[in-house]
């Protein structure tokens, strides 16, 4: 059986029909024709499974009034400049990771992981970024675009080393491959944090130039062939819990020119790729997992007494961020009462929650 929340999104996406049917049969609506950018490589699940869904819903959805045509990664410019595409209207959407502009504002860094993070699951993931959305939408208001909220899940990332690393103190000396925060929070675990692209962490891995590396979920980082690779995977992988993917960031502009019949299907349509990301990255990346260990990559287990001190460390960074200015403090605050909220009473007591 169907579960009321896809229940209800069939029902609006059906309104969302019907709306768009009723007005072309009233007048020849305008048509607008956007671009859309994300960080996803063409052809990878994450590609194929959400952003290409979203367009074509949306197309449908509102018959060919607005038609969104979607780039992956590196087509029309370098992922990092999707921010400001969008804001100068040279696209007029983006799914992209927030963490990508991290060096702009704290508070993108913390939407793109928290390090220590104890949520994994669909349901709590989202429930943390619709009552941090307030925030990170001030901030993207702030660099010209308007933010419509997280667009799909991640599933917990996995760290991928050639080397084992059993305990915390094996960290020391490692160079890890990581994103975002990642800069920051493994030195603290004694590694050497290294920066480079999807693309180019399969040879890193495989001529030994990192030791470790964090990208993405099971599923995500097979299509990558990072299991060929990899020797062992490192559990539970601390940089980052369950995430958004990617933020749903539009052009202000164009946004406003969209009759409201049309806004409705855009938010309508991303909630049903937040649905088959919940299904797709579950159920996928659990296969996923188990083709990995039938190859042979063996998964250790970090002990619990290591866990509890990655977790302290990694709070502590997050406070260390918070202190950058008033919207990572406010971001940081509510983010430690959600986790409160939620049961994660001790975490959200490192974090300064009382």
């Amino acid at each position: 059986m169907m579960s009321k929340r896809v229940v209800a999104l069939i029902m609006c996406f059906s309104i969302g029909l019907l709306f768009s049917t009723g007005d072309m049969a009233m007048a020849k609506e305008k048509v607008f024709k956007w671009r859309a950018v994300t960080h996803q490589l063409v052809n990878t699940s994450r590609y194929v499974g959400t952003v290409v869904p979203f367009c074509e819903m949306v197309k449908k959805a509102s018959g060919g009034r607005l038609i969104i045509e979607p780039y992956g990664a590196g087509v029309l410019f370098p992922v990092s400049e999707s921010l400001d595409a969008v804001r100068d209207g040279v696209v007029q959407m983006a799914m992209v990771w927030s963490g990508y502009w991290g060096g702009k504002n704290p508070v993108f860094a913390l939407a793109g992981s928290r390090p220590g993070d104890p949520i994994t699951e669909f349901g709590e993931n989202f429930y943390r970024a619709e009552q941090l959305h307030p925030i990170l939408s001030k901030v993207y208001e702030k660099y010209g675009v308007k933010s419509l909220g997280a667009f799909d899940f991640a599933s917990t990332e996995i760290l991928c080393s050639a080397k084992p690393i059993r305990s915390l103190v094996d960290f020391k000396g490692k160079n890890v491959r990581t994103g975002g925060l990642g800069a920051s929070f493994y030195p603290k675990l004694g590694a050497a944090a290294v920066s480079l692209s999807g693309p180019e962490i399969y040879q890193a891995l495989q001529l030994g130039t990192v030791d470790a590396a964090e990208y993405n979920d099971w599923l995500v980082n097979m299509e990558m062939g990072f299991h060929e690779v990899t020797k062992f995977v490192i559990e539970p992988c601390l940089h980052t819990g369950a995430t958004d993917d990617k933020e749903l960031i539009v052009n202000p502009s164009a946004w406003a020119e969209l009759p409201e019949d049309l806004k409705q299907i855009v938010f309508i349509a991303r909630d049903m790729a937040r649905y088959l990301s919940s299904r797709a990255y579950d159920v996928e990346g659990k296969k996923a997992k188990l083709a990995w260990i039938k190859r042979g990559v063996q998964i250790i287990d970090l002990p619990p007494q290591d866990v509890k001190e990655i977790r302290k460390r990694a709070a502590e960074l997050i406070v260390e961020v918070s202190k950058k200015n008033t919207e990572a403090n406010e971001y940081v605050q509510t983010y430690a009462k959600v986790l409160n909220e939620l049961g994660y009473t001790e975490e959200a007591t490192a974090l300064g929650f009382k």
